[in-house]
């Protein structure tokens, strides 16, 4: 006689909304695929000036978007 064994499904998770935290505490992760030349640039800028690349590129769309208005 085989034992027989029942799956019970996870307990169900509170859902989180996005209004839970502020949008200004709570970053949003983004990934940029750069060609090697303009990352090299990148780096060298970096370390040229003391400062990260998520520095870096965070002054750079900033400067962006308010130069196209957006």
């Amino acid at each position: 006689m085989a034992i027989r064994r029942t799956t019970r499904p996870a307990p169900a998770r509170p859902r989180r909304t996005l209004t839970s935290v502020p949008a200004e505490t709570k970053p949003v992760a983004l990934t940029v695929k750069l060609d090697s030349e303009t990352y090299v640039r990148l780096c060298t800028l970096g370390a040229t000036q003391r400062r990260t690349n998520q520095d870096l590129l965070k002054e750079a769309v900033h400067d962006y978007l308010d130069r196209v208005g957006a």
